[in-house]
């Protein structure tokens, strides 16, 4: 019998197994369409529970307000702002609700142009962002948020209430101040100092609630307030919330601080895949530092401070990036 010679396995060239151009558009359109559903879906879910989302949401406002002894309440400046901002704390809901389902479909994107070997990295990191872009948005509610609202309402008390005697040279311009008559002096009506409210209060009892500040009158089947602040803690400036531009503060923290909690996926992955080195991305630390000012700035609001509270955890995250790649690459050799 003839020697017969073992027929060698075909090389495949990884290049043959990259998508066109073509097939790139069409996984882009699936990926987007996905993520559409996706969205929309967790949205209406988001607007069936959305009288708990805006009281959740609304609660950091209130509590700062509360302190500084102001109105807890935000102002609607045009008709349709309150089904606007419906819609909007929906969505808001939605984008965090749904974040998951949408970085898994960008990374698949993502992989669908990479070598095989790449795209088991793609694969952790898929898990991996979605619970970044979550911490990083529980971390500005809960952290970031209280402490902005609380830096602002207490610059807004520094500001302290101006005179309003007249001086010779604004008697002079305006006309003197109108002097009002004395009346008789009678004792004014005594108000019950309570720390909470009585039990069951006859219509028509008035008492002063010490511990909320408030002053209240018992009608006949409800009960009316009104806020109180000491005389000593007049500002010039009261910090009165628009809802619209309350809710637009914390959409624009939100997916600023879950986009900046990605950085240790990026250089994690700029690591592994070979494409810099964690030895270069380390000596061009104090060149990101400054990308990640200026990130900040354009993520953020026009503040100083929310700016300031996005770097420091950026500049760390890219720290902890680089202390994992090099644990990853060491894991790697061995």
């Amino acid at each position: 019998m003839a020697d017969q010679k073992t027929p060698r396995r075909k090389r495949i060239d990884p290049d043959d197994l990259r998508m066109s151009f073509g097939d790139h558009l069409e996984e882009l359109r699936t990926r987007l369409i996905l993520s559409l559903v996706g969205l929309v879906a967790a949205t209406i879910v988001c607007l069936i529970f959305n009288k708990h989302v805006i009281s959740f949401v609304l609660r950091p406002a209130f509590v700062v307000l509360r302190k500084y002894g102001q109105e807890p309440a935000l102002q609607s400046l045009s008709p349709p702002d309150t089904f606007m901002i419906w819609i909007k704390i929906a969505l808001l809901c939605g984008v965090v609700l749904s974040s998951p389902w949408l970085i898994w479909q960008m990374w698949q994107f993502v992989a669908s142009g990479l070598y095989e070997v790449e795209r088991r990295y793609v694969r952790w990191f898929g898990l991996a962002s979605p619970v970044l872009f979550l911490v990083g948005v529980t971390f500005m509610f809960f952290v970031v948020l209280p402490i902005v609202l609380n830096f602002f309402a207490s610059l807004n008390q520094s500001f302290p209430v101006p005179g309003t005697e007249l001086t010779w040279l604004e008697e002079l311009l305006v006309g003197p101040q109108e002097v009002v008559p004395e009346s008789p002096q009678a004792m004014p009506p005594l108000v019950s100092l309570l720390n909470e409210d009585p039990q069951q209060p006859p219509p028509g009892t008035l008492w002063f609630n010490q511990t909320l500040n408030q002053l209240r009158l018992a009608g006949v089947d409800r009960t009316y307030q009104m806020r109180m602040r000491p005389l000593e803690d007049a500002a010039a400036v009261s910090s009165q919330y628009s809802i619209d531009f309350y809710v637009s503060f914390i959409l624009t923290l939100s997916l600023a601080f879950g986009v900046a909690f990605q950085l240790p996926i990026v250089v994690i992955f700029l690591s592994l895949s070979g494409i810099v080195s964690v030895e270069d991305l380390a000596r061009a630390r104090k060149y990101v530092i400054f990308g990640i000012v200026i990130a900040s700035a354009l993520l953020t609001p026009p503040d100083v401070f929310s700016q300031i509270l996005l770097a420091i955890p950026m500049a760390i995250l890219y720290e902890g990036g680089l202390i994992v790649s090099r644990m990853m690459l060491r894991s790697r050799a061995d």
